[in-house]
């Protein structure tokens, strides 16, 4: 069980709920080997979060309400940080650690 609502991040980071942001995929053919994911990137970040060491914030794409661009509940979409969202899901933390954009930045 987790003992904080995220990972400890950088400074500037601003916490989001896990729920807003539309889960990222992978493509297929990535060459990565655990189900697209760096298994040793992963257990990395993991081992940061148990250390509750400094880790970056996730680059986040404020998407706008159009339903042809997002779909509800999605508010975000991850730019950077495949292995640090999927790593806060598996903690079990319900916000993530952000740095956001809008679609005209």
């Amino acid at each position: 069980m987790p003992t904080n609502q995220a990972y400890r991040a950088t400074a500037g980071a601003t916490l989001i709920r896990l729920c807003d942001i539309e889960p990222p995929f992978r493509s297929l053919t990535c060459p990565l080997d655990f189900h697209g994911l760096g298994r040793e990137r992963l257990i990395r970040i993991l081992k940061g979060i148990v250390a509750d060491d400094e880790i970056e914030p996730v680059a986040v794409l404020i998407l706008p309400p159009l339903p042809e661009i997002s779909k509800p509940p999605f508010k975000y979409r991850v730019l950077d940080g495949w292995h640090r969202f999927y790593a806060s899901v598996a903690a079990g933390f319900k916000y993530l650690p952000v740095s956001a954009r809008g679609c005209w930045q």
